[in-house]
């Protein structure tokens, strides 16, 4: 599917390198078409960062998940691209650790995982490890702390490894409610597992949120920063009890948009800024289906 769509791409396993020539993504046209627009209007589309000039353009993710049942990135990957594709932060879905691969790291600004993948090569743990060292974003999510056990250094760049885990109802309690990731975002309560870690890593870390259990206060959301980049976990995020939550879909955007960086940041938000707003209308041409009390509008194209 097209990135102007906002919804990504949604089935993209890449067992050897060329499949990459199946990707919906023509970057010479891009380029070119980027070269003309900025002839055209000059410096409208231009901004200072630092002693460079800012190219307004998305956030692209890799959302690497896996083929099962069991914690659905098959179904919560649509879930971010339906809420966030709106905000210009797009996600190609791959399920096999092949993507983990230099060219391909090199299409994306973040890499999140949620799934439950045992084998990593040294390959293709070196490759995601220097993807975020040359200052990209990693965002291992809930299951993901317990991949790779083939890789012992995978812990290190995560924060932390699963060990255990229950099932509760809880809330998880911020220790660093300012930090960039939580902005906008309120304590939600959610049915979810109930996590233990072990082999912290704390070089480089900041707890940002805790599970209490009456004396014991569990790591449950942290940052790290790893070279150049940033890593985010959150150990929330079980099934749909966390996922339909909406402070937890903000604080995956917030942490896709940090853990990207500054520069990144800059010029997804010179890219919103000069989107043209969505206008609708209504049109009683428009079948309503659901038979909903309002008007269904029409979306005007862009």
């Amino acid at each position: 599917m097209a990135e102007g769509t906002g919804k990504g791409t949604l089935n993209g396993d890449l067992h050897n390198p060329a499949t990459f020539a199946m990707f919906p993504r023509n970057l010479s046209f891009r380029s070119t078409l980027s070269l003309i627009v900025s002839a055209a209007i000059g410096s409208s589309l231009s901004f200072a960062f630092g002693a460079e000039l800012v190219k307004p353009r998305p956030i692209h993710v890799l959302f690497l998940g896996h083929e099962s049942d069991h914690h659905k990135s098959a179904d919560f990957c649509p879930l971010l691209m339906e809420n966030l594709g709106r905000e210009a932060i797009y996600f190609d879905y791959f399920t096999t650790p092949e993507v983990l691969n230099v060219e391909a790291l090199a299409r994306y600004d973040a890499v999140l995982l949620y799934a439950n993948h045992e084998k990593i090569t040294p390959e293709q743990f070196a490759a995601l490890k220097g993807f975020v060292e040359n200052g990209h974003g990693f965002l291992p999510i809930h299951c993901a702390s317990a991949c790779f056990g083939t890789e012992p250094k995978f812990a290190a760049l995560v924060g932390g490894r699963f060990k255990s885990h229950q099932n509760g109802v809880f809330k998880a309690t911020f220790v660093k409610p300012d930090h960039p990731i939580l902005v906008g975002v309120k304590e939600f309560e959610s049915s979810d597992e109930t996590y233990v870690h072990d082999l912290i890593n704390d070089e480089g870390r900041t707890l940002v949120a805790e599970r209490v259990d009456g004396d014991h206060r569990e790591p449950w959301t942290w940052v790290r920063e790893e070279g150049k980049g940033r890593v985010f976990y959150t150990a929330s995020g079980h099934d749909e009890g966390t996922w339909n939550k909406t402070d937890f879909i903000t604080m995956i955007r917030n942490a896709i948009v940090w853990t990207a960086g500054d520069k990144v940041k800059s010029q997804w938000e010179a890219f919103l800024a000069q989107r043209e707003p969505e206008n609708r209308r209504k049109d009683g041409n428009v079948a309503n289906y659901e038979k909903r009390p309002e008007p269904i509008t029409f979306q005007q194209p862009f």
